[in-house]
């Protein structure tokens, strides 16, 4: 699944609520995180999906994988997120947990 989303995300943030998201839903196991500054989030989406279903690994547990494509403060950019066919069908609740994270005060920008 790929998202446009708005200026200024913070990636240490998004970093956080990705490790939120798998230490509350075990059943991910280990996830990645990335990210990338890019000038054109568009152009790089195709390369960023690639590395990112290349990166999944079952005998490891990596099974999600996020990757932030980062146009710059005053630019949005792009979310890649990519999940192995064994926690697909967790895709539709997975980007608004994300989101929901990510507006947490804990987490650190």
């Amino acid at each position: 699944m790929t998202v446009q989303v708005r200026a200024g995300l913070g990636a240490g943030r998004l970093a956080a609520a990705v490790e939120s998201l798998v230490e509350l839903h075990p059943e991910l196991c280990r996830s990645g995180f990335a990210h990338r500054e890019v000038a054109d989030p568009v152009a790089a989406t195709p390369a960023a999906l690639a590395d990112a279903e290349a990166a999944l690994d079952p005998l490891t547990g990596v099974l999600v994988q996020a990757v932030w494509l980062d146009a710059g403060p005053g630019r949005s950019g792009r979310m890649v997120l990519v999940l192995h066919d064994a926690v697909a069908d967790r895709l539709p609740w997975i980007l608004p947990w994300l989101a929901q994270a990510w507006k947490q005060p804990a987490l650190v920008s």
